[in-house]
């Protein structure tokens, strides 16, 4: 009851409907009750039993035609308030579901680095449809079922008390016994079916991984094995809904007989009042106890099935809450964040950063300076830490101790909206949508001005979703293109910018990947720009070409290159060398080569690798290569 109890919000938003769909309901199925009541009254009357005393006379044809009218009106009666039902509850539900995909989503929105590295996007996707589509059937086929179930009910004893309270001892005999299997199997359903959807989850993020990276598996020749794993998933998948099979399979079976022992029990008792000398029990009467109670077994079959369907329900609700309840680690926080700032500079400072993950600690103390407008370069060895400098200034993770600054106000005090809109990243992997170039290039502009989705609302009168421009602004995204060193390569496509794009953009190379996120960066005209090793995948002269349309678009701006090669670093303003978690150097590119440290020793090991590149006896011998290298170290 208590995951129920966290679903009532979406259905008081749909109260009305609700209402006047149960009303309906109830309406129907006591008018469905109508029409034995008019066969009762015609067999009595054609058998002269209208009551106890054989003088009274029987039915006439104009009376006949007026209880087939009757039948008739109470036929399209019960199928009017059935409409209206459907047209209330059925459309409730669906629009229920809307809004918990919707505020789903947002939420989603909402969430932080740490937890999509714990998710699985498979699983993700399995709860957004699987388990959102059971919880619609519960909120739609399930809540009328369960008031038709129990109108019927009310009703039908009600009726059949009427007629013989003998006869309807015998069916509430048969009540307790399907209460205490409902309870039984309920507990067993609900349990068994969250046991099939995480194995479905568990398939669903298996097959993701598998489509995403279809060139790896095929590059290592292992189809034959991933076939293999995914049958043995299926394999579990199938047992566990065979599993639930055997405990929602036989509720019908077993509710069938129930009734049927309870049908042979009313003929023989039935027939012995009737039969009885002076008896006022009718033949008419005892159609009409028998067609009530044959109107009562689909809802008492339905018993069965509705329970499972109300536990699949909520079961799938849970996994659902499970995504409501997961509350980012970074956020806006009331009391703390200024909601007035707006604008930012670009000046950038780290006052005593420490960063841990558990017990390793990935930056410790770190101090550093980066003033508005200043193109800084950062280096240092594979897990120095340089990565997470920029996870910090977008604040993916907050700093363990300390603090990181914008226009010397601390991170924790912007609102989050605003800084991450004044910073674009280009990851070193980027990500690219299965659109047009243009479109993945003009991704994040146009798009800071639209309203706020609202979220715990009805989607009834709703306002209309905002306008989102479906083509971007051709000649900033063409611009952007040609400072990214981008352009010439999509002049070169057949469509240009309307070539469309596979999943993630692997119809195009590691290279012109990283250009196309860097200029979806650069159109934005951030304050702040990071690229984390974004050159790592292109040629030195595309690099040169980057570099300058990185230059050009530095004026004013804050950027933050971090790299590996020296070629790429050494036309920065400052460069910043980590090791350890630690500043280790900093200063101008002759600066750093005159201290002769880290970054001297990373620019001659290149300049050495450069050279040999370029030594054809380094290709054709490697004992040369070695002899080479030997002399060129001791030089």
């Amino acid at each position: 009851m208590d995951s129920f109890r966290t679903l009532l919000p979406y259905l008081r938003l749909h109260t009305r409907q609700y209402v006047i769909g149960l009303i309906a309901v109830v309406i129907a199925t006591s008018v469905n009750l109508l029409p034995f009541y008019f066969i009762r009254l015609t067999i009595d009357g054609l058998t002269g039993q209208v009551d106890a005393d054989p003088a009274t006379a029987g039915i006439t044809l104009g009376t006949a035609a007026l209880y087939a009218l009757g039948i008739v009106a109470a036929a399209v009666t019960a199928g009017f308030f059935m409409l209206v039902m459907r047209r209330q509850i059925v459309v409730a539900s669906r629009q229920s579901e809307y809004e918990i995909r919707r505020d789903l989503f947002a939420h989603l929105q909402t969430l932080d680095k740490p937890y999509y590295d714990r998710a699985r996007t498979g699983d993700l996707m399995n709860r957004l449809t699987g388990d959102l589509s059971a919880v619609r059937e519960m909120l739609g086929f399930g809540a009328w079922q369960i008031v038709n179930i129990v109108s019927g009910f009310v009703t039908a004893f009600a009726v059949m008390f009427s007629l013989s309270w003998q006869l309807t001892l015998i069916v509430v005999a048969i009540v307790p016994v399907i209460v205490g299997v409902l309870t039984y199997l309920a507990r067993l359903i609900s349990k068994r079916h969250r046991l099939a959807q995480e194995q479905n989850s568990l398939i669903s993020a298996r097959a993701q991984e598998n489509f995403s990276g279809a060139r790896v598996v095929k590059g290592y020749a292992i189809e034959d094995r991933e076939i293999e794993d995914y049958r043995a998933m299926n394999l579990e998948l199938l047992r566990r809904n065979i599993a639930l099979t055997k405990v929602d399979g036989p509720l019908r079976s077993f509710m069938s007989l129930l009734l049927g022992l309870a049908f042979g029990l009313i003929l023989l008792v039935g027939g012995r009042l009737i039969l009885e000398p002076g008896s006022t029990f009718t033949v008419g009467m005892f159609v009409q106890f028998v067609g009530t109670l044959e109107r009562l077994t689909w809802p008492m079959l339905m018993i069965g099935w509705i329970t499972g369907i109300i536990q699949r329900g909520l079961a799938s609700w849970v996994r659902l809450r499970e995504i409501f309840d997961a509350q980012p680690l970074v956020r806006d926080e009331t009391g703390r964040t200024d909601l007035r700032l707006r604008q930012l500079r670009g000046d950038i400072e780290f006052q005593n950063v420490t960063l841990r993950y558990g017990s390793t600690t990935v930056l410790s103390g770190v101090n550093l300076s980066v003033p508005a407008g200043t193109f800084l370069g950062i280096t240092g060895p594979t897990g120095s830490g340089k990565t997470v400098l920029g996870q910090l200034l977008t604040r993916a993770m907050d700093p363990t101790a300390g603090s990181v600054r914008i226009d010397g106000h601390d991170l924790r005090a912007l609102p989050l909206a605003t800084l991450r809109d004044a910073i674009s990243v280009v990851p070193q992997e980027p990500f690219l949508f299965s659109d047009s170039i243009a479109n993945n290039i003009g991704f994040g502009i146009e798009a800071r001005d639209l309203p706020e989705v609202p979220t715990g609302v009805s989607v009834v009168g709703a306002p209309p979703p905002a306008d989102i421009p479906q083509t971007p602004d051709p000649l900033k995204v063409r611009e952007a293109a040609r400072l990214a060193g981008l352009l010439g390569d999509v002049e070169d496509f057949p469509r240009g910018f309307d070539t469309m794009l596979g999943e993630r953009g692997v119809t195009l190379s590691g290279g012109q990947r990283q250009r196309t996120a860097i200029a979806r960066a650069i159109v934005r005209e951030p304050r702040i720009l990071i690229l984390d090793d974004s050159l790592s995948a292109v040629d030195t002269e595309t690099e040169r070409r980057i570099l300058d349309g990185l230059r050009e678009v530095s004026q004013g701006r804050t950027v933050l290159l971090i790299a590996h090669r020296v070629s790429t670093l050494r036309h920065a303003d400052q460069i910043v060398v980590l090791d350890g978690g630690r500043v280790a150097e900093q200063g101008s590119h002759e600066d750093l080569l005159a201290q002769n440290g880290h970054y001297a020793q990373l620019e001659r090991l290149q300049r050495l690798a450069s050279d040999l590149d370029a030594d054809d006896e380094a290709v054709a011998d490697p004992v040369s290569a070695a002899d080479l290298l030997e002399q060129k170290v001791t030089r």
